[in-house]
């Protein structure tokens, strides 16, 4: 069978710095589903936008070898005449919305092509119906939450009827049970769709692609099929991809290894448990954002301990994001009251709590790497900033980065400098909104083992996931919100007591070992 994608030979390197990829050869048939993982930085994100034409087409750079698409040749046709061909979805879904409600940002792609109104419609309500985001439709898009823009970003690109579809990270935002309906909805799209998923969530993306395709360094070092792969796990964690809870289990049972709590249970934290002083206090708290139906937060109250390492989980929209802001002062609640280490939260407090956006570009705003990180210490007047920056560069993998311009950096690394920005100023809180979004297994560990050494010496952690095996993992309680409101707090065990429509109701998937440990 004829490829409908074909990649010969192909490098390319920015117009600053070396070689990205380098002599890359890859296939995809018509109907095939591929997934590119690698570490963060490894090329992964670069090589999906080869496929239509926007490297190297938008970016300046140096270029050779072929990419070819549905008989298109990438490197000259114009995007918009890929565009008919190839649809893709970018990491962050920010980078793509121009509209501004949801139904005209779905149907911009087909209005651009110049299709009948009707068959415009049309287009916009099977995509919505795909996604189950009927809902969303006349929303403004900078009203949704990351989840929802990511969905509304894959139902534009849906809109396009493409041959070829190619998804940066699809569930990075996206919660539990999206995530296993992204992959239904994904796998019923007709066996004429090829699809290209690049991700770090192997354990949701396996049951829909065919092959895996590890990139390291620039170069695809392994491809072959996915049960060939997961064969040999030791494959994945030697090129910094993160092994499927489910692979590993089922990798134990056949070797006769039955310390699955060895494998997956809490790390040892060699420390007390949290203390019995307060760190974060929430009363009756109530937010409403402007002209919304109903509140974000509706009378939540809530106690964490100093020292307490707290998962915050819950369906897209459900309030988590909000609550984290109400917590930093950054949101002012209706009713009730936010109190950290005792405190009344009046505004942020860089010096009393550090958070993580989300998106890390949304904090993003020096020169360079090692002002990124210098910036908030100097503000604070701390006479040890060049210290803290050196020691940051260093615990967050920076060092040989710290000259670069901070956007130009792959979304991982923007993740990590986010970290270590808000490290360096030392606060005794921090909340983590999504810690591990689009990041390696090598940096996600070393970033949850930077929240324990933090836990350790006597720092409160929250951090809100959509990752329930990393919850599971490092909390030591989980928090799930619901619609504005705490639907069950409690240690990590008592949510496999959850019952099955509670589950779905929070849109929760409990992770392999805890579904092991209710069955």
């Amino acid at each position: 069978m004829e490829p409908l994608a074909r990649i010969e030979a192909l490098r390319w390197r920015y117009s600053i710095g070396g070689w990205v990829l380098n002599d890359v050869a890859l296939e995809i048939r018509p109907g095939e589903r591929v997934g590119l993982v690698g570490r963060s930085g490894s090329g992964k994100s670069t090589l999906a936008l080869t496929f239509n034409g926007i490297i190297p087409q938008s970016y300046a750079g140096q270029m050779a070898g072929r990419v070819t698409v549905a008989g298109k040749n990438a490197v000259t046709a114009p995007v918009a005449e890929m565009a008919t061909a190839v649809a893709m979805v970018f990491q962050s879904p920010d980078d793509q919305m121009s509209q501004i409600l949801v139904h005209h940002e779905i149907a911009s792609g087909p209005a651009n092509l110049g299709l009948p109104l009707p068959e415009v419609r049309r287009r916009v309500g099977e995509s919505l119906g795909h996604l189950g985001i009927q809902h969303l439709a006349e929303r403004e898009t900078n009203t949704l939450s990351g989840g929802e823009k990511q969905k509304v970003a894959l139902a534009a690109a849906l809109a396009m009827h493409p041959r070829l579809l190619v998804l940066d990270e699809p569930t990075t935002d996206l919660d539990p049970r999206s995530r296993f309906e992204l992959m239904h909805t994904l796998e019923g799209l007709g066996d004429e769709l090829s699809t290209v998923v690049v991700s770090h969530d192997l354990e949701t993306i396996a049951p829909l692609v065919d092959r895996l395709a590890i990139v390291n360094n620039g170069a695809i070092v392994i491809d072959r099929r996915t049960d060939q792969v997961f064969a040999e796990p030791e494959v994945l964690s030697a090129h910094g991809v993160a092994v499927p809870q489910s692979v590993a289990i089922e990798h134990a049972r056949r070797s006769g290894d039955v310390e699955l709590e060895a494998l997956f249970g809490r790390p040892a934290h060699g420390a007390p448990g949290p203390s019995s002083e307060t760190a974060i206090e929430l009363h009756d708290v109530s937010f409403t954002y402007p002209a919304a139906a109903r509140p974000a937060i509706d009378d939540v109250s809530l106690s964490i301990r100093a020292g307490e390492i707290v998962a915050i989980v819950g369906n897209n929209g459900s309030g988590k994001t909000t609550l984290g802001k109400l917590m930093l002062g950054l949101l002012k609640p209706a009713r009730g009251s936010v109190r950290l280490q005792g405190q009344a939260v009046e505004r942020m407090r860089p010096d009393l709590v550090g958070y993580i956006f989300q998106n890390p570009d949304a904090m993003l705003s020096q020169m360079s790497v090692a002002e990124e990180i210098a910036f908030t210490p100097k503000l604070l007047g701390r006479s040890d900033w060049r210290a803290q920056t050196d020691s940051m560069l260093g615990r967050f993998g920076l060092a040989d980065l710290h000259g670069r311009y901070p956007l130009a950096l792959s979304k991982g690394q923007r993740q990590r400098l986010a970290y270590a920005a808000v490290a360096a100023a030392d606060p005794p809180i921090y909340i983590f909104d999504e810690p591990t979004t689009g990041i390696d297994k090598p940096g996600c560990d070393q970033i949850m083992e930077y929240m324990d050494a933090l836990r350790r010496d006597g720092k409160t952690i929250v951090f809100i996931t959509h990752d329930m095996a990393l919850a599971t993992r490092w909390a030591d309680r989980v928090v799930v919100v619901h619609d504005g409101r705490i639907g069950h707090a409690g240690s990590v065990e008592s949510l496999a007591a959850l019952s099955d429509d509670a589950l779905a109701t929070y849109h929760l998937q409990l992770p392999p070992l805890l579904r092991l440990v209710r069955a």
